[in-house]
């Protein structure tokens, strides 16, 4: 009798609670999200990202740089997350340093008024929001904050190569709770980019910084109406699953969007 309790409550305990599915903890999984993906890029790199983490969620993914602003409104009413893709540089007349625009490459000030609409619905809904790369640089500017336009004639050329792609260390200096962390990890994974944060928004807090003391993790200071907004200036999508947090980053947006109300 002993051992059929014991399977009993084994069979009990994994049935109705968190044996289910260890890395959620919600009332009902849905078995259907919307993500928003500020632009798609060629290689659905973001998409594989975050559908790889689950296959048991169907993804509905919306590419609001395609899709017609009447539409999009409603899609958004419908999205349970947000995804600031990388891509080309930020206007640097955002940050009141037009003059600099010679020192930016491709600039797309279509993109650039799309995503400051996505990121007024974010911070209106607390719609969890995962910036990467140039995600991270216009959550920055959009709440008032300033980029390096172009940071090998600022602070050091460690973050691209003359190839593109490169990996350098990344340091965790703050534990920020939404995802598995620890204080002084050193991460590598994949960087690309010739801009970065120069003054930092008020709104922001760090968690993450380059050697050269670039901000490679933000998030928003107000974590109780914003329980995740939270920008990486590296590519999670792209780097490999050890050692660069990519997994952890993935997981966490992933359960935010799974609990978003």
């Amino acid at each position: 009798m002993d051992k059929l309790r014991l399977l009993f409550l084994v069979f009990f305990i994994c049935t109705f609670s968190a044996c289910s599915d260890s890395k959620y903890s919600f009332k009902e999984k849905p078995q259907s999200i919307t993500i928003v993906l500020s632009k798609q890029n060629r290689s659905f790199s973001y998409r594989n990202f975050i559908e790889k983490l689950d296959t048991t969620i169907e993804i509905n993914w919306v590419n609001a740089y395609t899709t017609p602003l009447s539409q999009l409104a409603l899609e958004l009413e419908n999205a349970d997350g947000i995804i600031m893709t990388g891509g080309v540089d930020i206007h640097p007349g955002l940050y009141d340093n037009s003059f600099d625009t010679i020192r930016c490459g491709t600039i797309d000030i279509v993109r650039d008024e799309l995503e400051g609409v996505l990121l007024d619905y974010a911070l209106e809904k607390g719609t969890p929001c995962l910036g990467v790369c140039r995600g991270l640089q216009f959550m920055n500017v959009h709440l008032g904050g300033s980029l390096h336009p172009h940071l090998p004639d600022t602070l050091s050329s460690i973050h691209r190569g003359p190839s593109g792609a490169v990996n350098h260390p990344i340091e965790i200096v703050k534990n920020i709770g939404v995802f598995d962390i620890n204080v002084a990890d050193i991460l590598d994974p994949v960087s690309n980019h010739h801009q970065g944060i120069s003054r930092l928004s008020e709104d922001l807090e760090v968690w993450a910084i380059a050697p050269d003391g670039l901000a490679e993790g933000v998030r928003h200071k107000d974590t109780i109406a914003h329980p995740f907004f939270v920008g990486v200036q590296w590519h999670p999508e792209r780097s490999g699953d050890v050692n660069s947090l990519a997994i952890p980053i993935g997981e966490g947006f992933l359960k935010s969007v799974l609990n978003y109300e």
